[in-house]
């Protein structure tokens, strides 16, 4: 009785640590953690940045371009002698071709490209933490079930031992019950451990410290209901990485006419003005206005602009391929996703069946054996069916909340 009054004790602290007042943890709450803390989201925005920032005229070349220069210098003969000049140059290109607007526009284009990759990066991270939270929930609910089956082989324990005291039943069935009592207990705190470690796992998803306590409350959402064909649709709308391919496409089409303009005249101004000063027993100085405008066109340059022209050809093909090839592959995940879905939710259906029979059967069978119609093994054979009952509905009802957790994500609509 000492040996498993410690375990149990043991278990009851574990327990009792866990209850105290502090945060509560949703599904909803770790989502928006997430998104205002997980690191990998901070940097799939500041990604998102950068490509935002280059899109700008200037980096296109549309404006023009000022600079200003300066200098003095001094020289030793019969006199002092000291010179100095300051200036400003403009440079600024007319026509190019339409070079420099399509150059805008593809940057402009790699702009979209960066927050669709911070979206796909963020529904990534999103999905895992969405994940995590599902696989701390069963480790959750296997801390309760493994609790109860405690509390139960312990009720068995007491029960055989007062019987022995009396001697209704031989000490072979107090050391059965004793053994299933331990194992029980070390299972619980397996269980404990687990469930331990998958709080680690779910604050460092949330970008703060490991050891970070929380009270959980499982996901108890319903399950819904998705039309096939309209998913189809749904997909080429919003999932993320073909609209980044369908813009890589977009892109290369830009590129190609972009070269194409390299066949046209260049033609750029530049102007300037520049101040002189020399001082030479006393001082003079003047001013200098230049400009003027300047065209220039290729002629021949063996042929390169024809081979550019020809390999900007090839990589749109290469990128109308690959869009077309992601769009079958893309079809066929949600296919399969989809049918995932529906086997999961079928298997939910046949494991909370066998749930309510393996309580009903474990009800009476602890009605049998209180009045001494049943054996122990009979009991305990009970017991476990209805532990193994509850662990595969809860791990049933995970993995099918995992697959709908995946066919949102291939459809683009995790973040709706």
């Amino acid at each position: 009785m000492i040996k498993y009054s410690i375990i149990l004790a043991i278990a009851l602290v574990l327990v009792g640590t866990s209850t105290k007042a502090q945060e509560t943890l949703t599904l909803e709450s770790a989502i928006s953690l997430a998104l205002e803390n997980n690191l990998n989201i901070k940097v799939a925005r500041k990604q998102a940045d950068i490509s935002a920032n280059n899109a700008t005229k200037g980096n296109a070349g549309l404006l023009p371009k000022l600079d200003a220069s300066g200098g003095i210098s001094y020289a030793q003969h019969t006199q002092d002698e000291v010179t100095s000049s300051a200036g400003v140059d403009l440079s600024y290109t007319l026509f190019d071709g339409f070079g420099r607007r399509f150059t805008y526009d593809i940057l402009n284009l790699q702009k979209e490209q960066g927050a669709l990759q911070a979206r796909y990066n963020i529904e990534s991270t999103i999905s895992t933490v969405i994940s995590a939270f599902y696989r701390l929930s069963e480790t959750y609910d296997n801390v309760n079930t493994s609790s109860e089956n405690v509390k139960i082989s312990k009720e068995r324990l007491q029960r055989n031992e007062a019987k022995y005291e009396f001697g209704g039943i031989n000490k072979l069935d107090v050391l059965n019950a004793k053994v299933d009592f331990n194992r029980d207990s070390s299972n619980y705190l397996i269980a404990k451990q687990k469930y331990q470690e998958a709080i680690g796992d779910m604050n460092v998803y949330l970008g703060r410290p490991a050891d970070t306590p929380f009270d959980l409350i499982p996901d108890a959402s319903k399950f819904q209901t998705y039309n096939l064909e309209q998913m189809k649709e749904v997909t080429l709308q919003q999932n993320a990485d073909y609209l980044l391919m369908a813009k890589e496409m977009e892109e290369t089409e830009i590129s190609l006419r972009k070269v194409k303009s390299s066949q046209l005249p260049s033609l750029n101004l530049r102007s300037g003005y520049t101040v002189y000063e020399n001082e030479v027993a006393g001082s003079s100085s003047k001013g200098q206005l230049t400009g003027g405008i300047s065209l220039s066109f290729n002629i021949f340059n063996g042929k390169q602009k024809k081979t550019d022209i020809a390999n900007a050809h090839i990589q749109r093909d290469i990128a109308l391929y690959n869009l077309e090839n992601k769009q079958l592959s893309l079809e066929k995940d949600l296919i399969n996703a989809y049918n995932d879905y529906q086997y999961n939710l079928k298997v939910l259906r046949l494991e909370e069946e066998a749930l309510e029979a393996a309580t009903l059967n474990f009800e009476q069978t602890k009605e049998y054996y209180q009045l001494g119609q049943v054996t122990s093994t009979t009991f305990r054979e009970a017991q476990l069916n209805l532990t193994e009952a509850r662990n595969n509905k809860a791990a049933a009802r995970y993995q099918a909340k995992l697959s709908e957790v995946n066919l949102k994500k291939i459809s683009g609509m995790l973040l709706n």
